[in-house]
């Protein structure tokens, strides 16, 4: 008695259910992928920030001239920089004029970093409800978790303000190690919060800086 032998192959509902859970894992994959990496970037957006902050800070004490770490924000692209800038320049008004004007800020430029061109990276929204800090802990306890404005950077930093040429935030790191904010009225110090978009949620990282001591703290 002969036995036939079933032709081995797929059915059309096998390969149509196969296609289906593949395309459900790649979506998936690419949705980590993404949330991962923007998640990676507010991290180093913060630790980069940080290490300026210590950067201004060394120079300034080490060279006896007066660096600033300034924040900037028009609407389109934002970023921070470090400045050195001597008192024999004169005074410059940080909280309305144009900070990215060189020629009219003086001194010398060490670094710039271009925040915006990290694709998903934004402010936080301070005044959103949140879970993770209602106070800093010691030693930055007397800064006030209140943004200074609405939207882009104003919505994550306490220390900024509104000016020619868009929003600023200004540091400043004195040759006695002292540290002054120049911008928004915030004299214990201020905080700058980084998340993966401003109006997802997602992981924030703040950047704390207390004055007039200069303790710096990424959190």
């Amino acid at each position: 008695m002969s036995i036939r032998s079933r032709s081995a192959g797929f059915t059309l509902v096998e390969l149509l259910t196969a296609v289906a859970i593949l395309g459900v894992l790649v979506t998936l994959a690419g949705v980590a992928v993404f949330h991962g990496t923007s998640r990676v970037r507010v991290n180093n957006a913060a630790f980069e920030v940080g290490a300026l902050y210590s950067a201004a800070q060394m120079r300034a004490t080490s060279m006896g001239v007066p660096h600033y770490v300034v924040f900037h924000d028009d609407g389109k692209e934002f970023g921070v920089y470090l400045l050195e800038r001597a008192d024999s320049l004169g005074a410059f008004n940080w909280a309305s004029d144009d900070v990215m004007n060189a020629s009219a800020v003086g001194g010398v430029r060490h670094e710039h970093l271009a925040l915006s061109r990290e694709s998903g990276l934004g402010f936080m929204d301070l005044s959103a409800p949140r879970a993770d800090f209602t106070s800093l802990p010691a030693p930055f306890t007397s800064i006030a978790l209140s943004p200074s404005g609405t939207g882009h950077l104003l919505g994550g930093c306490t220390f900024c303000t509104e000016g020619t040429g868009g929003a600023r935030g200004v540091i400043r790191f004195s040759p006695d190690g002292t540290v002054q904010v120049m911008t928004g009225g915030a004299p214990p110090g201020g905080v700058v919060a980084f998340i993966p978009d401003s109006h997802k949620p997602g992981s924030a990282r703040w950047v704390v800086i207390a004055a007039p001591a200069g303790a710096i703290r990424v959190f």
